[in-house]
């Protein structure tokens, strides 16, 4: 669909229309590994980032907003000083087939986003994800999702338009993660409870949804700004703080979490992760 614009005096970059969807409007982006993203993600489950849609975290990949869509932002690397949210992550990633998803892409609705992070059974029917959801609640790992529940509820998948190379390099996922039926038995895994669903508030050093150049020339608001060639894009260096040996990454979550199967407390346990 195409995305058009409107001036309201929550956000004068407000969509008319949201995802999921892709939108005529390009902004410009970098390039990132999957990798990379799923690093970066994993990042704020050891920093145990709480959930707000009206507070930034800052650490060494930058400053984000702590929400959803803030969490992708900061996964994917975007230039922090864009108000990214669910109204406008189409406008640096575009739809593709929820059969080809791989990790670092997302699915994505009108009121909530997750990064997916790798299919959990071979039929590529079942998938796990990270995410921020919910007011007080930490970013977290979450298993055995069913796609279908996901994409007839409003969600679609989205690819990055910067992302390079494929999955061959991936670092482990968390062995153990929320199982995703016990959180929906709350009602609310599809449908984040206690959100605002309009545009978040703007960051005194954000400039809407538009790049600061853009909204300095109006001119260029209703074109398409132009891609920065992969040659002009500064590589970004992976996080540290995950140490990677022939078991594979290792990952610290405190707390009682949900397991594939029995509940169990993070790190009591082991299990095989596959990778399709």
């Amino acid at each position: 669909m195409v995305v058009t614009q409107s001036s309201d005096a929550g956000n004068p970059y407000a969509y008319l229309s949201v995802p999921p969807g892709d939108s005529s409007l390009r902004l410009p982006h970098g390039t990132i590994t999957r990798a990379q993203i799923i690093l970066r993600a994993q990042r704020w489950l050891t920093e145990k980032v709480t959930y707000s849609q009206t507070s930034w975290w800052t650490d060494s990949d930058g400053t984000y907003r702590q929400d959803c869509s803030g969490y992708v932002s900061m996964a994917w690397a975007l230039d922090p000083t864009v108000d990214f949210w669910t109204g406008n992550l189409n406008t640096v990633s575009h739809t593709i087939d929820a059969s080809q998803l791989q990790p670092g892409d997302i699915l994505l609705s009108n009121e909530h986003t997750v990064l997916f992070a790798g299919w959990a059974d071979a039929a590529h029917a079942m998938f796990d994800y990270y995410e921020e959801s919910h007011p007080g609640t930490d970013a977290r790992f979450v298993v055995n999702a069913p796609l279908n529940d996901f994409l007839t509820s409003g969600f679609a998948a989205f690819r990055y338009d910067g992302v390079e190379g494929g999955d061959g390099s991936l670092p482990a996922n968390p062995e153990v993660g929320f199982d995703f039926a016990a959180l929906q038995a709350g009602g609310s895994e599809l449908m984040p409870n206690g959100i605002m669903t309009a545009a978040p508030p703007v960051a005194a050093w954000q400039a809407g949804f538009l790049p600061p150049a853009i909204v300095a020339d109006p001119s260029k608001s209703a074109a398409h700004p132009k891609m920065q060639d992969a040659a002009e894009i500064t590589p970004i260096d992976p996080p540290l703080g995950f140490v990677i040996a022939s078991g594979g990454l290792v990952f610290v979550v405190g707390g009682a979490v949900i397991a594939r199967g029995a509940p169990r407390l993070a790190g009591t346990g082991r299990r095989h992760r596959r990778r399709h």
